[in-house]
């Protein structure tokens, strides 16, 4: 009777088979989650620039939307921008018949995690709500805000870079 040598233990098989199913299981749980967060920033949102070179710190923004609706956005409180101080968040749009405004703050060459409010309506086609930045362990950290709008129409939005500072 031959005798059949078995050149891996099972229990080292095992181990090895184990190890390779929890790094499939990570490989898809880390993709699943940047698909998702990717396509919860783009929305399929033609996303536009603002109109001219700006500063939110020195003041408000501008930018047309893809309807040719213009928009006006603004973060209030203290200068310079400040991780983790209250801000309030001012949009201003002529578009026809906003339904909601939501601004998402998103870090610039760092993951931060996506940090999304919804405005309130004051008339007018205003809309106003508080925010405020992430802490982050850069000295001065580039902020993008993206600012949503619906409309009949659907969603547009255009987006607006600044910096904040570290606030300790």
């Amino acid at each position: 009777m031959p005798i059949i040598i078995d050149p891996m233990p099972a229990s080292t098989t095992s181990l090895r088979l184990n190890a390779l199913i929890l790094a499939t299981l990570l490989i898809l749980g880390a993709t699943s989650w940047y698909a998702a967060h990717r396509l919860a920033i783009s929305d399929g949102i033609d996303w536009q620039a603002a109109d001219a070179p700006c500063d939110l710190v020195q003041g408000p923004c501008h930018a047309t939307l893809p309807d040719g609706s213009r928009l006006r956005f603004a973060i209030d409180g203290e200068r310079p921008i400040r991780a983790l101080a209250p801000l309030t968040l001012r949009v201003e749009s002529d578009a026809d018949a906003i339904r909601q405004v939501r601004v998402d703050f998103e870090g610039i060459g760092m993951e931060m995690g996506l940090h999304r409010f919804p405005l309130a309506p004051t008339g007018g086609g205003r809309f106003v709500g508080p925010a405020q930045v992430a802490i982050c362990t850069e000295a001065v950290m580039p902020w993008r805000a993206r600012v949503r709008v619906e409309t009949e129409a659907g969603w547009q939005g255009a987006w607006f870079d600044f910096e904040a500072v570290r606030s300790f």
